[in-house]
């Protein structure tokens, strides 16, 4: 997908303004396979503009869903293969998120991936739903459920979703997407009037955003929405939901992992912790504070 491919976006797809400031400068604007997914080759997030009125950041050159879904069709789940028990650990505390507001009923996954937190929700009594793009992570959800949860390999606007839904959760999604009202409105409509919705999303407000700056790991080229606490807010009143909680969020991965992604990313210390890595302490688990932010939505 080359730029001429990615029309530029000059108002805030939160709030509508137009007044923008540059928040990150970078030319490198190409998307395609290569760059998305944790076996990226590429970590040039493009050109970064944040809202003076609402201070959403987001990417200036945008691929439409259409697009991303092919790229996401074609990513490389290899190395997100290869941290399983790390994302296991993580699909645990997500569940236990979600168990504090609502302990049973229908769920549905957008980005289930390969069905870790389905499977986890699923042997505590839920009815789970599954929507994944990537053929080759929706193939490995069917194998871990065996039958027990209903997968659909597609985007929420491509596939047809049946009834209301208890809770829904997007676990690492609306960052992802073009149009995050947009989402969150069609989310809702699927939504129990009793209902929650769990999200996550990278928090430009976050001390790891601030303090890397250039270098934080969440800025990354698949990443076309970056918010803080005001602008989920709004981005969630948008489409006619009500934040009850906000929290941040930890995510485990293997030391080998983050001496890859810390030295991708030229943070100070990469050669060290890559030193450190090796070996059978490579596979220790570490809950890293990416800097991101989970929030606890209802219908208003």
């Amino acid at each position: 997908m080359n730029r001429s491919h990615l029309p530029p976006v000059a108002v805030c797809p939160v709030c509508g303004a137009s007044e923008t400031e540059v928040y990150f400068e970078d030319t490198h604007q190409i998307l395609d396979p290569s760059a998305i997914g944790s076996s990226r080759m590429v970590i040039s997030p493009g050109r970064i503009l944040r809202c003076r009125r609402c201070r959403f950041g987001f990417r200036e050159m945008r691929a439409s869903t259409e697009q991303l879904h092919e790229l996401y069709r074609q990513m490389d789940p290899k190395v997100y293969e290869s941290e399983s028990e790390g994302r296991n650990r993580t699909a645990r505390r997500h569940l236990q998120i979600v168990r504090l507001q609502v302990a049973s009923g229908r769920l549905l996954d957008i980005g289930c991936a390969s069905g870790l937190f389905l499977s986890h929700a699923v042997q505590t009594g839920w009815d789970v739903t599954g929507v994944e793009p990537n053929e080759k992570l929706c193939e490995q959800a069917r194998e871990r459920l065996e039958g027990r949860a209903e997968l659909h390999c597609g985007t929420l606007q491509s596939v047809a979703l049946e009834g209301k839904f208890q809770a829904i959760t997007l676990w690492d999604v609306l960052e992802h997407v073009p149009d995050p009202n947009a989402f969150l409105l069609a989310c809702c409509r699927l939504l129990h009037p009793n209902g929650f919705l769990f999200l996550n999303v990278p928090d430009l407000d976050s001390p790891q955003a601030r303090i890397l700056k250039r270098r934080w790991p969440l800025l990354l080229p698949e990443h076309l929405n970056y918010f803080n606490r005001p602008s989920l807010r709004l981005c969630a009143e948008h489409a006619h939901l009500m934040p009850i909680r906000f929290g941040r969020r930890y995510a485990w991965f293997s030391m080998n992992y983050v001496a890859y992604r810390v030295a991708q990313h030229e943070i100070l210390g990469a050669k060290i912790l890559k030193q450190s890595a090796s070996g059978i302490l490579g596979r220790i688990l570490l809950p890293i504070p990416l800097g991101e932010l989970y929030s606890v939505l209802k219908i208003s």
